[in-house]
C-alpha cells in the first residue's frame, strides 16, 4: 500500500523495488559490502534520469545492506522507518518459508546473523526456523534505530510510521510534506487515497501453517541472546509499540523475581 500512497502526491514517481533492483543485488552484497557501491553508482544514474521531480521507492531489502554504502557517498535520502507488530511480521516471513540463512527465499532476501552489522546473536544454527524469523524482525528495527541514530547527528529526514498510518488522508499529507511532497489538487488526492486504502495489498501466500505454535518464549530466548551484545536494543524494543505485551510482562516478572531473591 505504501508504494501507491505516494502516487498520490503532484510530481512524484512511486514504485516497489524497480530494475535496477536492490534485490537481486542483497546476496552479494552480504557476502562483500563494496559490491553496494557499484549498483548504487548505476541506481542514481537510474534515479536522475527519471522524468519526475520526487522519487520514492519502497524496498524490502534496502536497509539489510544498501543504506550504509549510501550515506558514505555522501547522500542521504529521505526516509520512512515502517513497522507493525513484530510477532505477525515473523509469523508472516515464517508461513512464506522465508527463513534468514536457512531457507533459499530467507537466505536471498533476509539478513543473515553470520554476517557483520546484523543484530548480533549466539549460536544462531540452534534456533528453530520460527526464532530466526523472529531474529529477522528485530534485525530490520535495529538497522532502523542505527539509521535514526546517524539522521539525527547529520540532520536527515525520516519519519515513522505504520501501514494503518496512512489510512487518514491528512496523516498521509502530512508524511508527504515531511519530505517536500504536495497535493496541488486536494479533492483530487483525496479519491486517489481512497481508492488505494479500500484495496487488499500484500496478501500472505504462504504455505507454513503457525496455528498453534508457542510464541512467548521462543521469542524471549531469541531477546536473551542478543542482550548478551545489545542490552540497549533490547530496552528499546521492550519499550517499543510493537513487541508483544506476553513477552514484556514475562520479562518484568523475571527480572522483579530475580530482585526480590536478592533482597
Amino acid at each position: 500500500m505504501l508504494t501507491e500512497v505516494f502516487k498520490i502526491f503532484d510530481d512524484t514517481r512511486s514504485e516497489h523495488e524497480p530494475e535496477p533492483n536492490y534485490a537481486t543485488f542483497l546476496p552479494r552484497v552480504k557476502a562483500d559490502p563494496r559490491h553496494a557501491l557499484k549498483f548504487l553508482e548505476g541506481k542514481l544514474n537510474h534515479i536522475e534520469s527519471i522524468r519526475e521531480s520526487n522519487y520514492v521507492e519502497t524496498s524490502n531489502v534496502f536497509g539489510k545492506g544498501f543504506l550504509i554504502p549510501l550515506l558514505r557517498m555522501g547522500v542521504f535520502p529521505g526516509l520512512i522507518f515502517l513497522n507493525r507488530d513484530f510477532r505477525e511480521t515473523a509469523k508472516s516471513l515464517y508461513k512464506r518459508g522465508s527463513t534468514p540463512m536457512r531457507t533459499t527465499r530467507g537466505s536471498h532476501y533476509s539478513s543473515d546473523p553470520r554476517v557483520p552489522g546484523s543484530l548480533p546473536l549466539f549460536l544462531p544454527d540452534e534456533l528453530s526456523d520460527y526464532q530466526l524469523c523472529f531474529w529477522g524482525v528485530l534485525d530490520s528495527y535495529y538497522r532502523q534505530l542505527q539509521a535514526k541514530d546517524i539522521y539525527d547527528q547529520e540532520g536527515g529526514v525520516y519519519s515513522w510510521v505504520t501501514a494503518d498510518d496512512f489510512h487518514d488522508f491528512n496523516h498521509t499529507l502530512s508524511v508527504g510534506h515531511r519530505f517536500g511532497l504536495r497535493a496541488k489538487h486536494v479533492e483530487v488526492a483525496r479519491r486517489m487515497h481512497a481508492e488505494v486504502v479500500g484495496r487488499h495489498h500484500n496478501p500472505n501466500k504462504g504455505g507454513r501453517s503457525s496455528e498453534g505454535m508457542e510464541f512467548t518464549e521462543p521469542e524471549i530466548e531469541v531477546l536473551d541472546r542478543v542482550s548478551f551484545y545489545s542490552p540497549r536494543f533490547i530496552d528499546a524494543v521492550l519499550s517499543s509499540d510493537f513487541i508483544a505485551s506476553d513477552v514484556v510482562s514475562r520479562i518484568q516478572g523475571v527480572v522483579q523475581d530475580e530482585v526480590h531473591d536478592r533482597g
